[in-house]
């Protein structure tokens, strides 16, 4: 069903963000302090803990778990409804990357928004759970605070899904012939 096609990719994707967030975060705190790769894991734990490695964490398995639903479930999922309405492969290919990306960026993108801030702000300074990063961000800037660079973030990922979609089609026929039967 399509709610299996969208909801399995969103369980992985959603578990992909425990790998994700400690990553993100290392990142970002390294780009903020010029510590080394190896360096900067160590220390954040050394500052507050092994558990300040998983500040962000609820908000990059929501982000990761709809990026993917987007993917590998929404795109494909409205690329066949399209063709069912009798668009061309081609068109409904694009179509589905389209909406599935637009979808997925909007939902993930105010959690990426919250994510980042905390991930930027390991001591809590400014930004502290979910909840007071959130209140943080809408009492500064308004809504409109969660929706800063939608539209490149948007754009990029109506193109990644196109690509994602493209390859999704084309890689396990060049890789598994055998299972693919000729076109006539």
């Amino acid at each position: 069903s399509d709610v299996e096609k969208i909801g399995a990719p969103a369980i992985g994707g959603a578990l992909s963000g425990f790998a994700c967030a400690p990553m993100e975060l290392s990142m970002i705190q390294q780009q903020r302090f010029g510590s080394s790769l190896v360096a900067t894991p160590g220390i954040i734990v050394g500052e507050l803990g092994i558990t300040g490695m998983w500040r962000g964490l609820l908000m990059s398995c929501g982000r990761e778990g709809i990026f993917t639903a987007g993917y590998l479930g929404m795109g494909p999922v409205f690329s066949g409804k399209l063709q069912d309405q009798g668009w061309a492969e081609v068109s409904s290919k694009l179509g589905g990357s389209i909406c599935g990306g637009i979808i997925a960026a909007s939902l993930s993108h105010p959690m990426d928004t919250i994510k980042t801030c905390m991930q930027g702000d390991i001591k809590r300074e400014k930004y502290g759970s979910v909840s007071q990063t959130f209140g943080t961000l809408v009492k500064e800037a308004g809504p409109k605070a969660f929706f800063r660079g939608w539209a490149w973030r948007t754009g990029r990922m109506c193109c990644a899904m196109g690509i994602m979609t493209e390859c999704s089609y084309r890689i396990p026929k060049l890789l598994f012939p055998h299972h693919y039967t000729e076109e006539k």
